[in-house]
């Protein structure tokens, strides 16, 4: 299969005492980590206009960034000061290859 470039999906609900203010902020922070890695192509931050469910949306070079991104996001801080303030078990993260582009 060709390199393509991937989407990630990653859907949370933001705990009770997160503002919006705070999601942005953690999430910018963690970002800002994830430009200085190779592969990182992109991201953003969107929230469902009635619910308190967030999604961050990342596009990545192609599958073997994606994995070697995801080890290191792991294990910073960043991403541990990130993951205080959502809900662990609503998270769900789904991947997809990109078709066509406009």
């Amino acid at each position: 299969m060709k390199n393509t470039t991937i989407t990630e999906l990653v859907k949370f609900r933001a705990t009770e005492t997160a503002t919006t203010e705070v999601l942005i902020s953690k999430v910018s922070l963690l970002n800002n980590f994830l430009k200085m890695l190779d592969g990182f192509i992109d991201a953003e931050l969107v929230k469902d206009i009635k619910e308190n469910e967030w999604c961050i949306v990342y596009h990545f070079d192609d599958m073997d960034k994606v994995k070697s991104i995801g080890e290191k996001m792991r294990k910073s801080n960043e991403f541990g000061e990130f993951i205080k303030f959502i809900v662990p078990e609503s998270v769900s993260v789904s991947l997809h290859n990109q078709l066509a582009e406009w």
